[in-house]
């Protein structure tokens, strides 16, 4: 067996031939109510629109087959069916397919907007050091899913673990900040692992190289990126938000936009971030005449577009001699941040969004107080559901998490909270929170909680 394929949890596998290790972990997480739960959490707009648009499921199973073919390129490139890749590497097309149906598994209700409310709440609580999305996700697979009695998680394997951590840190005093370039993605600036998981963290690198990301996460990052450039771009050219077929008009207004979120990323060229938003308004305008995509020409046009920049990202990997043993072409890295500031000027960034999204602050800033009020004062009431009760008695029988709630109360009831927020879709969050706020006329019968 080797050192990937292990497991942190010792068990009994049943022996199966037609599955390995990695395989079972991929089945693991698409059997998880934590996964199915996507279907229901916001990518960009909220899951609620008319409009066909991605959710969070759709866009992790998209990353997941993104991922794929990523390994299945360098593959391709490395000349071998059977290996091929740099020894230690651990390269595998499902390690980082599973992990790109993980990577938002943690990610609560309306998105990144409520991460920022749950992440206010957190700093404030002694022995908590805030709230970060990947940590989150990182926390549920390895914690607050489950499939068997004897251990918490879904016992994934340290390969899948490992390419789960983007940011393969935990948080420090000291700033995350890397001093590495805006273009190695090697690194990345954040943190993506909770003290309360310091244990299941340490065992899965204990074999990597310092805070370098392994093979399969830089892959599964990169995945990501290449989704949110293309699919979550084409959602909103069909919702009639961003105007591809006239970019021209706003130029300098998007560059100045894109200026303001990356210029302070070390190494971040504007001259080039300038070229790539060039050449991406002279292909869709010279394409696309008109901003309807009901058209079927416009349909064809921007499916060829989308089809072209998705084979040019996977084309833009190559492996290395060393860690982190791949890369990514350089331009393609600015055409890709050239293609995400489209989304980011046009629809995350006005007024509609921003406004729709004070409210879902409300949201979930008012949950996390009413529940912590509750379980607070007591936390075998029958005011508390019994899934928050169930995560708030674990709490205390876990070794590592069990030192903070031993100190304090407020700790455990801010984790435990947390924990189950970010186990609600965003209908199951907006129907809490009006039943504890006594605005709710839902029936007391057959509701989706006990």
């Amino acid at each position: 067996m080797s050192e990937g394929t292990a497991r942190r949890h010792k068990v009994q596998e049943e022996k199966e031939s037609y599955r390995d290790a990695y395989q079972r972990d991929r089945d693991r997480v698409l059997y998880s109510s934590a996964f199915r739960r996507l279907a229901g959490v916001t990518q960009v707009a909220a899951v609620s629109e008319q409009l066909v648009l991605h959710n969070r499921l759709t866009h992790s199973l998209k990353v997941a087959q993104m991922g794929r073919r990523l390994v299945q390129h360098l593959r391709h490139q490395a000349g071998s069916p059977e290996s091929g890749f740099p020894a230690g590497s651990d390269l595998n097309e499902d390690v980082v397919e599973t992990a790109g149906l993980v990577h938002d598994i943690g990610h609560p209700p309306f998105g990144h907007i409520a991460e920022e409310i749950l992440n206010q709440r957190l700093v404030e609580v002694a022995s908590l050091e805030g709230f970060e999305g990947n940590a989150q996700s990182f926390r549920v697979v390895t914690k607050l899913a489950r499939r068997k009695k004897e251990h918490p998680g879904l016992n994934l394997t340290r390969a899948t673990l490992n390419a789960i951590l983007k940011y393969p840190r935990l948080k420090t005093c000291d700033s995350c900040k890397t001093t590495a370039l805006w273009t190695d993605r090697g690194y990345g600036d954040k943190w993506g692992a909770y003290q309360a998981e310091r244990e299941d963290f340490e065992w899965v690198r204990e074999s990597s190289h310092g805070e370098l990301r392994s093979a399969n996460a830089v892959l599964m990052d990169w995945a990501d990126d290449i989704s949110y450039a293309t699919h979550d771009l084409e959602d909103y050219f069909r919702a009639g938000l961003i105007p591809l077929h006239g970019l021209s008009v706003d130029k300098e207004r998007i560059v100045k936009h894109g200026l303001r979120r990356l210029k302070e990323q070390k190494g971040f060229d504007e001259s080039r971030f300038r070229d790539e938003l060039d050449t991406i308004i002279d292909e869709f305008g010279g394409h696309l005449h008109s901003q309807f995509w009901e058209t079927r020409r416009n349909r064809v046009q921007m499916n060829k577009i989308t089809s072209s920049h998705l084979t040019r990202f996977v084309e833009a990997v190559r492996l290395l001699g060393e860690p982190p043993y791949v890369a990514v072409d350089l331009a393609s890295q600015y055409r890709v941040a050239a293609l995400k500031e489209l989304t980011w000027f046009y629809v995350i960034d006005r007024p509609p969004l921003a406004i729709q999204q004070e409210g879902q602050k409300r949201i979930i800033g008012s949950l996390f107080d009413r529940l912590i009020t509750c379980l607070e004062k007591s936390p075998n009431s029958p005011k508390i559901p019994i899934q928050l009760r169930v995560i708030y008695r674990d709490i205390a029988h876990d070794d590592v998490a069990k030192g903070v709630s031993e100190k304090s109360k407020e700790a455990r009831c801010a984790r435990a909270v947390t924990d189950y927020i970010c186990l609600l879709t965003e209908a199951q969050a907006v129907d809490l929170g009006e039943r504890l706020a006594g605005r709710s006329q839902s029936s007391m019968f057959g509701t989706w909680f006990n």
